[in-house]
Formats: structure tokens, C-alpha cells, sequence
């Protein structure tokens, strides 16, 4: 399977490549491995629906991808 991305967010690129590097994987590799974590590893309890949508996760986001 081909999935086929694009950074549009310079900052969220630059992110992804530095944790693809301190990982010693590709970019690509890093990606399926988040796929592969949402697919498999994480499931969709009230807990993690309480972190993954709270205004204090979301602050965070938007603050490392420089969003105002």
C-alpha cells in the first residue's frame, strides 16, 4: 500500500524529520509507525478521548507548530 503525503507546515516537517533522525528511521517509516499505532496500539476510551481533544492538548499542539 502507497500512501503519498505532503508537508504543508514547514515547522510540522522540520519536526517530523529531527524525531525520524533521533529515531535512526525514515520519515516514511516514522509515519506508518504512527498509522500503525492508531490502528493497533491506541483505543478510543473516554480517557483518550478526554486528552487527545482537550483545550490544554490542543494549546499544545498549536504552540509547537507555531499557531496562533
Amino acid at each position: 500500500m502507497y500512501i503519498g503525503y505532503e508537508f504543508t507546515n514547514e515547522k510540522l516537517k522540520e519536526i517530523v524529520e529531527k524525531k525520524a533522525e533521533l529515531l535512526g528511521i525514515s520519515v516514511d517509516r516514522l509515519i506508518w509507525n504512527y498509522i500503525n499505532r492508531g490502528l493497533m496500539g491506541d483505543y478510543w476510551t473516554e480517557d483518550s478521548m478526554k486528552k487527545f481533544h482537550s483545550q490544554e492538548y490542543l494549546n499544545e499542539i498549536d504552540e509547537a507548530l507555531d499557531i496562533e
